[in-house]
């Protein structure tokens, strides 16, 4: 999630270029975070600390960590912690940067900083972000009441990231009493819960899902890209109703529905979630009856 959330940032302050940060993301699967870079990010050294130390050493004949070690800055505990970071996602996109040129290793915590303070993130909050802490992250943007609902949203975060935009990411969910859609999708839950879900976008935002969920391709948001929509709905609310019967609380869901033209919704609980996936911005919309 932090991952478009930093590029973004970076972009406003015109520190890296748009179409450059889309050519970077996703990470690639096979890059590993340096552990310097990793050292630095988790303030474990300081910037002047990790350069005087790669000036001092032959890359090409010298690990880094082995050097820190040796040099005082780690303890063996210590390289080892580090060392289990080096798949983490965010530290391979810096890496990138850095690999890039995009800026060095002595301005990745200031950029950080601006990022936290723009984003009015607390040092918790960008702790989650930084480690992916999926729960907490959703927390910061979605910060529901119901433990019920953070679980859905949990898992509709989830199954987007696990399979149309492995960088979605979220804006600040808001509450509404009414509510005007536009191309959607949506299903009923019913049982021990009674909520109807919708995805919704304006344009052909909803191609983000359609053309992503199988292996179809669509000119248009059409009816037959809307039913694309409507079963991934459908997928996340099965995982949603295995998770719930773990608790032995059972729902079921009637079959999805979709329309080019939106309808307008009234409901004293409508809860939206800004959700941005493969460059579109689209909406859940938590329609929650008593």
């Amino acid at each position: 999630m932090i991952n478009r959330l930093f590029g973004n940032y970076l972009v406003e302050k015109q520190i890296l270029s748009q179409s450059l940060l889309d050519e970077l993301l996703p990470v690639q699967k096979d890059l590993k975070a340096k552990v310097e870079t990793i050292a630095v990010i988790n303030k474990i050294l300081t910037s002047a600390a990790a350069q005087e130390l790669l000036g001092r050493i032959d890359e090409d004949k010298e690990r880094f960590g082995e050097a820190a070690i040796e040099a005082g800055y780690l303890s063996d505990e210590k390289l080892d912690e580090i060392l289990t970071y080096q798949s983490n996602s965010f530290m391979k996109f810096v890496q990138s940067l850095l690999d890039q040129g995009i800026f060095g290793l002595d301005q990745i915590n200031s950029f950080l900083d601006g990022f936290q303070q723009c984003g009015g993130y607390n040092d918790a909050q960008i702790s989650s972000l930084i480690h992916d802490d999926l729960e907490q992250c959703i927390r910061i943007f979605v910060p529901l009441k119901s433990e019920r609902l953070k679980e859905y949203t949990i898992t509709l975060v989830r199954t987007i990231r696990r399979l149309i935009d492995c960088d979605a990411y979220l804006d600040k969910a808001y509450t509404a009493r009414s509510l005007q859609l536009d191309k959607y999708a949506c299903q009923t839950i019913v049982g021990d819960m009674h909520m109807k879900v919708y995805i919704s976008a304006s344009g052909n935002d909803l191609l983000a899902i359609a053309d992503h969920f199988t292996e179809d391709t669509y000119d248009a948001v059409d009816e037959d890209a809307l039913d694309n929509v409507g079963e991934f709905i459908n997928c996340v609310n099965g995982l949603y109703a295995t998770n719930l019967s773990y608790d032995d609380i059972v729902i079921d869901m009637n079959s999805p529905e979709y329309s080019v033209d939106g309808p307008f919704i009234s409901n004293e609980k409508l809860y939206v979630i800004p959700i941005y996936a493969n460059g579109c911005s689209i909406r859940a919309v938590l329609e929650v009856y008593e």
